[in-house]
This record gives C-alpha cells, sequence and structure tokens, in this order.
C-alpha cells in the first residue's frame, strides 16, 4: 500500500476561529517564502504575523534548538535554571534602554508577558504602599492578548464587541491617531489632547487606584503601524511621573529589531518601566515571552516583603525556547540586521507611497523600520472609511492570498468599527527585489478587489 492508498479521513483539530473556512497546509518555509503543500509559492508580507524576523529555515537556529533538546529539554524553575535563560537574559538585558538597568524574566507569548506586567505592577504598588492601585488604563484601538485581563485591556473595538465575555474594569484613553484624530484636531495645535487624557482619566478614575498605563509605542495589528506624533511618550512619562504610576511598553510587535531600534520605545526620549516583547524574540522558532524590569522596578521587589512573585508559569524560561530565541538574536547580531530593517523599511515604505500616488483607496502610509501600515478611505480629503459591510480589505487580502502574497487586514479606526487597513511587516531579510514584488502584487490585489466591489467608477 503507498500513500495515494491511505483512506481518507476528517481533520480531529479543533480550529478555534473560522472553523467553517478552508485552510492550506503549510508545508516548509524558505527565506521570506512559505510553500504549501501543493507546491506553491507565497511571499509572506506579515512574517507569519509580524513574528519571522531572520526567515524560514535556517539551519543554525534550527541546530541550536537540536543541540539544547539533547541536552536538557526542561527544567523545574523551583530548583534550576538553564544556560540558555541566563544567556538570553543578560542579551536582552543589554539591548534594553541603558537608563533601565533592566533585569529580565521569560514567559510563553505576548498575552502572558503581558499577564505577568500587569501583575507586577501591582505588586509594585503594593510593595509601595499603595494596595488600592489596581487599575490599569489602556487604550482604544490597542490589542494586547487573548486572556481575560489583556482582552480587557485590549481596546479594539471590533474584538470587544465579539467577545461575550467578563471583561475588566480597566479604563481607555483615546489612541494617538493623527490621521484620523478622535478629537478633530491637528498637530501641534492639539497640545498632545491625546496624551493629557491620561491624566484626566487618572483623575477621573482616583490616583489610588490606579497601578499602570500600558501602551504600544507604535500601535501594531489593531492598528496597522499608527506613530504618535512628537512628544506624545515624553508627555505620558511625565504624566506617569507626577502619578506615581509604572509606564508598560508594550513591544511585542515592536520588539527586537523591526521598527530599526531595538525597541520601539526607541523613537521617544522616554524611559518605560517595563517592557514586554515576544514575536520578534525567537523569529517564530519557539515560543517565548520576555519583560523586561526597570532597576527602580525590581529594586522595590528585591526589598520588598515577598521573596519571589507568583507570576509564572510552567513553561516560562524554558531551556529550548531560550536556546532558539539566543540563535535568532546572535543571527541578527551577526548579519547586521536591525540596520537592515531599517533600510529596506525606508525602500518599502517609499514604494508604497508611490503605490498610493496613483491608488485613489490608498489615505494613508505610515510606520518605521518593517512595520508598515496601508489605511483605505473612501474620500481622501475627509479620510471617511468604507463601511464594515463593504468588507474590502477582507477582499483585497484574500485576492493577495491567491496571487502568492500573504497579508492580514484588520477593521476599525478606533472610535468606529468601520475603516480598513493592512500591517506590512516581512522577515529583515527581505530585499529590494522582493519588497517591488511584494508592492506588485499589493498593487494588483488592490485593483481586483475593487472590480469585484464595483469600487473602480467612483474611486478613479
Amino acid at each position: 500500500m503507498n500513500d495515494t492508498d491511505l483512506p481518507t479521513t476528517p481533520s480531529h483539530l479543533f480550529r478555534v476561529v473560522d472553523w467553517t473556512k478552508s485552510f492550506l497546509t503549510a508545508d516548509y518555509g524558505e527565506g521570506v517564502y512559505l510553500y504549501d503543500t501543493d507546491g506553491k509559492r507565497y511571499l509572506d508580507a506579515i512574517g507569519g504575523t509580524h513574528v519571522i524576523t531572520v526567515g524560514y529555515g535556517v539551519e543554525e537556529i534550527a541546530d541550536a534548538i537540536a543541540e539544547q533538546a539533547r541536552k536538557a529539554c526542561f527544567v523545574h524553575k523551583a530548583h534550576f535554571t538553564s544556560e540558555p535563560q541566563e544567556h538570553l537574559a543578560t542579551v536582552v538585558a543589554e539591548m534594553s534602554p541603558p537608563e533601565m538597568d533592566a533585569r529580565v524574566c521569560f514567559a510563553t507569548g505576548g498575552s502572558t508577558a503581558n499577564e505577568v506586567a500587569i501583575q507586577m505592577a501591582q505588586y509594585y504598588q503594593v510593595e509601595t504602599g499603595h494596595p488600592g492601585r489596581r487599575k490599569i488604563i489602556a487604550r482604544w484601538h490597542s490589542y494586547h492578548g487573548r486572556t481575560i485581563a489583556t482582552l480587557s485591556l485590549s481596546g479594539n473595538l471590533f474584538v470587544r464587541r465579539n467577545m461575550p465575555l467578563s471583561q475588566l474594569d480597566f479604563p481607555h484613553i483615546q489612541a494617538p491617531h493623527c490621521y484620523q484624530c478622535p478629537y478633530q484636531l491637528s498637530y501641534p495645535d492639539c497640545g498632545l489632547a491625546c496624551a493629557n487624557e491620561l491624566a484626566t482619566t487618572i483623575e477621573q478614575e482616583g490616583p489610588d487606584s490606579v497601578a499602570a498605563f500600558i501602551a504600544e509605542p507604535i500601535i501594531g495589528g489593531a492598528g496597522s503601524a499608527i506613530v504618535p506624533p512628537p512628544g506624545y511618550y515624553e508627555k505620558i512619562r511625565e504624566i506617569c511621573d507626577f502619578y506615581q504610576i509604572l509606564f508598560i511598553s508594550e513591544e511585542v510587535i515592536t520588539g527586537f529589531g523591526r521598527t530599526g531600534k531595538n525597541f520601539g520605545i526607541e523613537h521617544w526620549n522616554a524611559v518605560p518601566d517595563i517592557i514586554t516583547s515576544s514575536k520578534t524574540l525567537s523569529s517564530g522558532y519557539a515560543p517565548i515571552a520576555s519583560i523586561s524590569v526597570h532597576k527602580k522596578v525590581w529594586e522595590t521587589f528585591m526589598g520588598g516583603k515577598r521573596s519571589g512573585i507568583p507570576t509564572f508559569m510552567t513553561y516560562s524560561g524554558h531551556p529550548i525556547s531560550c536556546a532558539a530565541a539566543l540563535a535568532v538574536q546572535n543571527y541578527i547580531a551577526k548579519h547586521q540586521l536591525i540596520n537592515r530593517c531599517e533600510m529596506m523599511g525606508k525602500y518599502l515604505k517609499e514604494a508604497i507611497q508611490k503605490l498610493a500616488e496613483r491608488e485613489s483607496l490608498i489615505g494613508d502610509v505610515r510606520g518605521k523600520g518593517l512595520l508598515i501600515g496601508v489605511e483605505f478611505v473612501q474620500n481622501r480629503e475627509t479620510h471617511q472609511p468604507f463601511p464594515r459591510a463593504t468588507k474590502l480589505v477582507g477582499n483585497i487580502v484574500q485576492v493577495a492570498l491567491g496571487q502568492g502574497l500573504i497579508l492580514r487586514g484588520q477593521p476599525g479606526t478606533g472610535t468606529s468599527v468601520d475603516g480598513d487597513h493592512i500591517l506590512i511587516s516581512p522577515p529583515f531579510i527581505i530585499n529590494k527585489a522582493q519588497c517591488d514584488e511584494l508592492v506588485e502584487i499589493l498593487a494588483s490585489s488592490i485593483k481586483q478587489a475593487k472590480s469585484m466591489l464595483n469600487l473602480s467608477a467612483a474611486h478613479e
């Protein structure tokens, strides 16, 4: 009996999203490309999503994983640490803003890293004599994870309105979305109203009830690379200091080089108290996340009443995941991929901006490094979005997939579920020819989606 004679059986996989959808099966990846089991090639414009940095199929990363698996696949944190965990902590600490003098711990993913950061902030307030400070303030148009707490922090309206779960009482402020300003103001005459809303909200909630403020330096998946204006995070840092609350820089997407700097917050002169990061730490070769903690925070814990904080999970600091992440970060440093990320990001962004000059549906092109957002609008003058019912971005993504380009679209503008945008975040190793290929297929996909939706005549 050969493989073709084997009986076919229904899949026993319970897909927790889109369970009526037919999925492709990935076979292998190479560089910036992914191949399905039919041999079709796809340019991964989202790095799987926003994860892949060094590319698919890097032998030395696979070798590092195999070597650690042969040595010790797991050690219990109550008794042991491991060499990969110790070495990786040093690498992450040295990459963190030097003013932090950071200490580093690990989690299993972005959601769990943000969970740990929330609990750290609350424990910190207890240790400093403010046990009533438990609330975490977040922003609308944000996304922080899939646990109850991190979903409650997330301000993406599309996610929140489709979440029939109990939500924690976390306040939100408006996002710094200048292109779709929720205040209908313009920078710099706005006086950074979006940042000053943090102070207003702290006062309204009661300063003795707030532990921390959490924000993505550049709003990623939910907002598609929304870059706050100059001075925004400096004002946020000032407000956090005044009210003695912690500032958590959520860098699940922007950490470890994607924006052209080690961490996204380094584009501003504002040092956070905690940094969480995940996706680009291991380039997807193993699940892992990091939490970098400022000196003032870890010294408070060291001098406090507890001998530890019960926030960590069984697989925190998993030796194989740490070995994978360490190999990835060494590879990035050896090949200077963070500098390359900045350079190629500039090239790709300029190419998409040239596309926007001839494509009337593109209203805004934004971002830093290889984190580039494209927002689609009905009217460039008014920035009016398409209604959700149009499903513009969903059609663009589906057409692109058929043409061999992997994209991901998101709905909403921060104050409404209407609107369409995509976040482009390819591997750091992408070259100019591949950037050109990406833009060519994107242009073709937009044109075809316009025709399918009968938008061409109205928006030429």
